[in-house]
């Protein structure tokens, strides 16, 4: 009789189990791919590419965020001229945008305390401020690959784009370099000034970069009044 009552609750306790126990997801495999999906056009690829990242992260986003995940507006645009403009200007003032001297003096420059600052730098690269023109421009310009008119010139965009980036990237670091160079060991004056030259050689290539960018995207360059809004902002930038 025990016997035969442990036979009973073990088969009991399996049958409860089993009816507890959710049932097994069906494996379904995948299709293969027909010639027409293989031959997707590289553009439907890179559109896709943003939707997906998109759609990825929805829950995380506000409504406001969403919707300026899209294609760029002219506005937003318009910051890739106003950040052209302002490079412009910092290369065609170079040393006087890079120097900083005790406000007020009047004389010789070495009577004035001035020194090499290559902080400015980052400021007009858009690495400062959230509301300079060229805060994360590579994310604008991957936004705007949609406008691209041709395949051809996509090539030449994701390209410029690439570009773009690693550009402006080393520029930033030369100048975050250059500004520590009389701190590091084996510093002076002549580093500060050796890696002030090699920022400005990246700030001369990522110029010419973004150009292109506004070419094949058919931006007009700033207004006057855009660029000079445009240095207002850095300047007010920089003495925060």
């Amino acid at each position: 009789c025990l016997h035969f009552c442990r036979m009973q609750t073990l088969s009991l306790l399996t049958l409860s189990l089993s009816l507890q126990r959710p049932p097994l997801l069906e494996r379904r495999v995948a299709p293969p791919l027909s010639l027409g999906a293989a031959a997707f056009g590289r553009r439907h690829l890179l559109s896709a590419v943003p939707a997906a990242a998109a759609a990825l992260s929805l829950s995380q986003l506000s409504a406001p965020a969403t919707a300026a995940a899209g294609v760029p507006t002219q506005q937003e645009l318009g910051r890739l001229a106003q950040g052209y403009s302002r490079l412009q200007y910092l290369l065609q003032n170079w040393e006087k945008l890079t120097t900083v001297c005790i406000k007020g003096c009047v004389g010789a420059p070495e009577q004035c305390g001035c020194i090499r600052d290559p902080v400015i730098v980052q400021s007009y690269m858009g690495f400062k401020s959230m509301e300079d023109p060229l805060f994360k421009a590579d994310q604008l310009m991957i936004r705007a690959q949609q406008l691209v008119a041709s395949d051809k010139d996509l090539d030449a965009y994701t390209d410029a784009v690439d570009r773009w980036t690693r550009k402006c990237d080393a520029a930033n670091v030369m100048a975050y370099t250059s500004s520590w160079g009389e701190a590091n060991p084996g510093g002076g004056k002549s580093e500060v000034e050796r890696y002030l030259a090699k920022s400005r050689k990246e700030v001369v290539e990522s110029a010419e970069i973004l150009k292109t960018i506004m070419d094949l995207l058919d931006i007009p360059e700033a207004s006057a009044d855009s660029f000079a809004s445009g240095v207002k902002r850095v300047e007010a930038n920089q003495r925060r």
